[in-house]
């Protein structure tokens, strides 16, 4: 009797495995309501070739040809509606020329200036004084002059005579500050057609200590707090016009040996900048020609990563003021210089790790290729969103009584431009034209959609009541359930009286 119950109860399906037939009639009930749901669906939709697969009396091989359709024509839909939104997310810009320069206005260049004897002869006893307690005529006054020296005339990619003062424990002392007690101040002056005042402000560049004007790029570089009042005139800008703008720097008389550099205002000098010497009494002329890249409209409120670009105000290393390409890659040979030799330059005063003393500079030496090119899969310096490019096009010197050079300015006839060329209504467009060619679908197809299966959520909570209600009338007794039945009729009615 238990035997031939069990086999009414159970289903054998293969060898080792047995199955309820309860829940064989189960699943295949289920899979009857995602049948009769789908071709619902496949009937009411608007979406091309579905009603194809749903026809009555249609041949196997038929209705398969077109499930396959429809799943390719699906595929095709997603792959390129996947396309434009990585387009969309990643590169909705373009640099584009522009060529209407009647009505620009275009940058004077920022100039740095560096002394090539970048110590005060009239400061230098009282610095030696100060760290060594050695006077001018001690023997070993020689000595210290010529450290100082070093540490003043050396650049990052040139420390081979650190090798000479390596083991000397005296001279573990803060560079950064001996090269900063013994510079030599600056009084150089700058005439230019535009009426804008040409502050000189002491930065710490690659090449040492040297004096920047016009530039909106050296808050991270600065000796000394710079004055917002001072710089909110940066950069200095010329008209359109027939005459061109010029900047003439006038070296001071009591220094002769100065190296001027042009480059962008929205940037700081880099090391692999050529300069033009002041050497006795001449002025040098020369004609330079600028190209400026800016944005236009909206590219501002894209993000970093979308844009391509990072603006001024956007520093790209914790704790700086602002962005340029220069101190990026100077961020870049600051950390690769603390992963060689476990410090940085003193001239990455601004980046974070232990300065270096000379034996750290002696070290930094034998890397010098290294450190020439920084770039790693670690640093990626992204352009900047505005910048200006000059270059010399032509030079010429006439005799006079102070060094000097003169930077003319030729007014630029085009320039780059970074746009929005993929907008938000770009990608819907190109997301509606994608369903609409491959499956026939709209706005409203995609609505109906949602309708549908809404619905038969909703459906499916309504029959799922009634079994419960069913189910309760089977097991209550038939008395007791009449009862409940009027219990819940005399409730409704008293809430009407009480209306």
């Amino acid at each position: 009797m238990k035997n031939s119950r069990l086999r009414r109860n159970h289903v054998w399906n293969g060898p080792c495995k047995m199955v309820y037939k309860e829940d064989v009639e189960s699943r295949d009930k289920t899979m009857k309501t995602l049948l009769k749901i789908g071709r619902e669906f496949c009937s009411e939709t608007g979406i091309h070739g579905f009603n194809h697969i749903a026809k009555p009396r249609l041949h196997w091989i038929e209705r398969l040809l077109w499930i396959g359709l429809v799943s390719l024509a699906a595929w095709c839909t997603f792959d390129i509606c996947r396309g434009q939104w990585v387009r969309y997310n990643e590169s909705p810009t373009v640099v584009t020329l522009e060529k209407d320069f009647r009505s620009w206005e275009y940058c004077l260049p920022g100039v740095t200036a560096c002394y090539l004897e970048r110590y005060d002869q009239m400061k230098l006893p009282q610095v030696i004084k100060k760290y060594w307690d050695v006077n001018i005529e001690h023997e070993m006054y020689a000595y210290y002059a010529k450290f100082v020296n070093l540490v003043t005339s050396s650049n990052v990619i040139d420390l081979r005579e650190y090798d000479d003062f390596k083991d000397d424990v005296k001279l573990k002392v803060d560079l950064l500050q001996l090269a900063i007690d013994v510079m030599p101040e600056m009084d150089m002056q700058v005439d230019s057609i535009m009426n804008g005042l040409f502050n000189w402000f002491p930065v710490m560049t690659e090449m040492g200590i040297c004096y920047t004007t016009n530039s909106v790029a050296v808050n991270d570089v600065a000796i000394k707090k710079i004055d917002p009042n001072l710089t909110k005139s940066y950069p200095l800008q010329c008209k359109y016009g027939a005459l061109n703008c010029y900047m003439m720097v006038k070296a001071p008389d009591r220094f002769n040996n100065i190296t001027v550099y042009p480059h962008s205002p929205y940037d700081v000098i880099n090391i692999a900048e050529n300069g033009d010497n002041l050497t006795g009494g001449r002025l040098y002329t020369k004609e330079m020609s600028v190209m400026e890249s800016v944005c236009g409209s909206g590219v501002r409120e894209l993000s970093k990563r979308r844009r391509g670009c990072l603006y001024i105000d956007e520093p790209y290393a914790k704790g700086r003021k602002v962005y340029s390409a220069t101190m990026c890659q100077s961020t870049c040979r600051s950390r690769l210089a603390v992963e060689l030799c476990g410090c940085r330059p003193f001239y990455y005063f601004f980046d974070v790790g232990p300065s270096c003393d000379p034996s750290g500079m002696a070290c930094l030496s034998k890397y010098s290729h290294r450190l020439r090119h920084p770039y790693t899969s670690h640093c990626n310096c992204p352009p900047q969103c505005i910048s200006s490019v000059f270059r010399e096009i032509g030079t010429s010197n006439t005799t006079m009584t102070r060094a000097s050079v003169k930077y003319s300015i030729q007014a630029p006839k085009i320039r780059y431009t970074r746009e929005i060329v993929f907008h938000f209504h770009d990608l819907v467009v190109s997301f509606g034209g994608a369903a609409g060619l491959f499956l026939g679908a709209s706005f409203i197809s995609f609505v109906e959609i949602v309708y549908f299966i809404f619905e038969k959520i909703l459906q499916a909570f309504g029959r799922k009541k009634q079994r419960l209600d069913r189910n309760l009338a089977r097991v209550v007794p038939y008395e007791h359930y009449k009862i409940m039945q009027l219990t819940n009729i005399l409730k409704e009615q008293e809430k009407y009286l009480k209306i």
